[in-house]
């Protein structure tokens, strides 16, 4: 778990605002970018980059919400993910997200950043994080998304860490989102309590830290979450929606 610097959790998450870093527009879509620093590693072989135009993208999104966990989801999980190098996208992650976008679901990404509070990183990270996968996403045809924030903490005394629904909170109260009918997509148990106690569906998957999930958590006739779906991937769940 480390060492906190202080006893006293944060008051309230960074919000990571897509339309200054990335000249994106107001509603937080973000435009493709040319990419900064050297070539990701995890970049499509076949090239995508340029066969996409955002003037083919839909202007409105009437299908519900769909929440997304960043790392373990959309991103390899790795204890810290600080540096371009460490950007890993699974295997059909990206492709998820347009296939989602396009079949007309509104999409909002969390994520989860205790090292922060542990002094290892800093919120310039993570926003660097962010230049870069928004670059990417523009990249691989993806020319909005609804948002993301982030926690600082997991200390259970934070309103903003999971299993706490602070994000989920602000990103309905503050920004106006609707998560009528939504879905939440993770592969941890808090991701599960999160959704749950916040009123939209969980969804867990295998990717991440899903697999050990499953096992822990969803097996066995006495466990409480067996309404749960399961799926491979981020991907898999979407080719099961409409």
């Amino acid at each position: 778990m480390g060492r906190f610097k202080s006893k006293k959790p944060p008051t309230q998450p960074v919000q990571f605002a897509p339309s200054q870093p990335t000249g994106a527009c107001p509603t937080g879509g973000m435009r493709p970018q040319q990419q900064m620093g050297p070539p990701q590693q995890n970049m499509d072989p076949n090239g995508w980059q340029g066969q996409y135009d955002p003037k083919d993208w839909p202007t409105s999104f009437p299908k519900p919400m769909i929440g997304i966990d960043r790392d373990g989801v959309i991103l390899e999980w790795r204890n810290m993910i600080k540096r371009y190098e460490d950007i890993k996208y699974i295997q059909g992650s990206l492709e998820a997200i347009r296939k989602l976008r396009l079949k007309g679901h509104k999409m909002f990404m969390l994520s989860d950043q205790p090292n922060i509070y542990r002094g290892l990183m800093k919120d310039q990270d993570v926003q660097n994080i962010m230049n870069i996968m928004m670059q990417n996403f523009g990249q691989h045809g993806i020319f909005s998304i609804d948002g993301f924030l982030y926690n600082q903490s997991d200390d259970i005394r934070d309103p903003y860490a999971k299993p706490n629904i602070g994000m989920l909170n602000r990103s309905k109260n503050e920004m106006g989102l609707d998560w009528t009918d939504g879905y939440y997509v993770g592969d941890t148990i808090e991701d599960i309590k999160m959704a749950i106690k916040f009123g939209v569906t969980p969804v867990l998957v295998r990717t991440g830290k899903g697999k050990t999930t499953e096992k822990e958590y969803l097996k066995g006739m006495n466990n409480k979450y067996q309404g749960v779906k399961v799926f491979d991937n981020l991907l898999s769940f979407v080719d099961s929606l409409d």
